[in-house]
């Protein structure tokens, strides 16, 4: 549970503005920009690939069991068994064979080589099982035979029909990676050149930023300049961006570290281009843009927690909490209309996603006050501002319960980095560097700090860097496991903790 502003502010007006702010345009874009789409609609394909080839497998195999038996469904449940263990065993494989990365993807050639690779590995891990565990005798081998051939003639058929789409989707401005360039030199400009020589290139780049512009720089192959890396911030939150690529020699590390602390408090993934060296060695395991080599040194995890599992997660969670919970929200808001006078729900101000304001939805907790207050007051142990519901409702979170609505809008997440006061966000900003990196993701009505103590009340500085901290870290090694842990946490959390007031 976190602090709220006096209710008869937060109904009808944003939160107040610090007249000594130091707001920049970079902190709040004049429109909400959506998330970059090049990345998140190659994932997709990517994921509609592996059910693709999941569902080939399997009607393989019923079509194999049709030819040798006459049937489609095998009539034991061994056979079932063995049947959809192949066929989660092919997909893994192909998996391990890079069968579904973008590099793989974008050439067909190397979609056949995967595809030998993980199917031969998908056969041989079949049949060794079998082998080992005496199965392999119970089952026909016409019916292995001829669902290993109807197998590789569909997943044969799924990447030429991948490839058709990729091709005429790149043509028609689809799966497009826009970038961004930061650092004016001769190595921009070799890979300027390489990305545009490679054919059927899928990446735009939208433009070059650069500090030291007054010293003589390349052709740059017609990219514009857009201005300084200060510059930078402001543009990545007014436009889709995809990727943020730095070009700047290593061997100027303080300068790239520099860097690297500005761009990291924007929601898009930072990538730094190798020593030309590498560049001629194919082989080399490092992603590549346009045949460059790049090394992700920020935001790595940034795309994957604004994608579709994470939605469907929220989706999904959001939508059974409210139905499971619904008459805890009627009770208490039943509870709250008797106990004070004013609205059951308030709406505050708080910077969501790539720092977009939204309205965050809460049970009023505190008294409606006769004057608007000034400032953004915490709540804090024994706050006379709070009912009697209030304090129950805060002490068990139940005030947070109406931010499912929040998630299933998309403004919020299940798990995430708590959001904060508007005027919070600009005096802790000043304070704390990387504060603004908490806003790459969407905030959550739990997270990782919350759960690890970090609840409730900040009344020092160092207690927001501890909850930064933990909340830097969740977005840095996000997984699904993660937030499942989290949200089984936070049950705990509520209960014994005794920071929320």
């Amino acid at each position: 549970m976190d602090n709220q502003l006096d209710p008869a502010l937060l109904i009808n007006s944003t939160a107040p503005q610090d007249p000594n702010s130091t707001r920049t345009q970079s902190d709040a874009p004049a429109r909400p920009v959506p998330p970059p789409r090049g990345l998140y609609q190659w994932k997709t394909l990517l994921n509609l690939l592996r059910g693709a080839d999941l569902a080939a497998v399997v009607a393989a195999g019923l079509l194999g069991h049709l030819m040798r038996f006459g049937t489609w469904l095998p009539n034991t449940s061994s056979a079932h068994l063995f049947l959809y263990l192949s066929s989660i065993t092919t997909v893994v494989s192909l998996h391990l064979s890079h069968s579904y990365r973008v590099r793989t993807v974008k050439s067909f050639s190397e979609q056949l080589s995967a595809l030998f690779v993980g199917g031969v590995g998908a056969l041989l891990a079949i049949l060794a099982c079998g082998y080992l565990s005496g199965s392999l005798h119970d089952y026909s081998r016409i019916w292995v035979l001829a669902t290993t051939v109807v197998a590789a003639t569909l997943l044969l058929a799924n990447r030429i029909a991948v490839t058709l789409l990729l091709r005429r989707g790149i043509a028609s401005g689809h799966f497009l990676e826009r970038i961004v360039m930061v650092g004016a030199n001769e190595q921009a400009d070799r890979m300027i050149a390489t990305i545009r020589c490679e054919e059927s290139s899928n990446v735009r780049i939208l433009g070059m930023f650069e500090d030291r512009i007054n010293r003589p720089l390349p052709a740059l192959h017609g990219v514009p300049i857009l201005g300084s890396t200060d510059d930078l911030l402001a543009y990545v939150r007014q436009n889709r961006v995809d990727r943020i690529v730095v070009t700047l020699p290593w061997v100027g590390s303080d300068r790239v570290d520099a860097l690297l602390k500005k761009m990291r408090t924007v929601p898009v993934r930072v990538d730094l281009v190798p020593h030309e060296i590498i560049w001629q060695f194919p082989a080399i395991e490092m992603e590549r843009l346009g045949g460059v080599p790049l090394l992700t040194i920020a935001n790595g995890k940034v795309d994957e927690q604004m994608g579709m599992v994470k939605r469907l997660e929220d989706l999904a969670i959001s939508s059974l909490l409210l139905l499971a919970a619904s008459p805890v929200l009627m009770l208490t808001a039943l509870a709250i209309k008797l106990d004070s006078r004013g609205p059951v729900i308030f709406k505050q101000k708080r910077h969501g996603f790539n720092n977009q304001i939204f309205d965050v939805y809460k049970f009023r907790s505190m008294r409606v006050a006769d004057s608007a207050a000034p400032n953004v007051v915490q709540a804090t142990r024994g706050d006379a501002r709070v009912t009697r519901v209030g304090r129950f409702i805060r002490k068990t979170s139940l005030d947070e319960l109406p931010q499912l609505i929040n998630v299933l809008k998309g403004d919020m997440s299940i798990v995430g980095p708590r959001p904060h006061a508007v005027q919070h966000n600009h005096q802790y900003a000043g304070i704390i560097a990387d504060y603004f990196a908490r806003h790459n993701v969407k905030p959550g009505i739990t997270g990782w700090a919350q759960v690890n103590g970090l609840r409730g009340e900040t009344d020092t500085d160092d207690k927001m860097r501890r909850r930064v901290e933990y909340d830097l870290h969740y977005i840095e090694h996000w997984s699904l496991w993660l937030d499942l842990k989290i949200i089984l946490m936070t049950g705990v959390a509520v209960w014994f903790q005794d920071t929320a007031y």
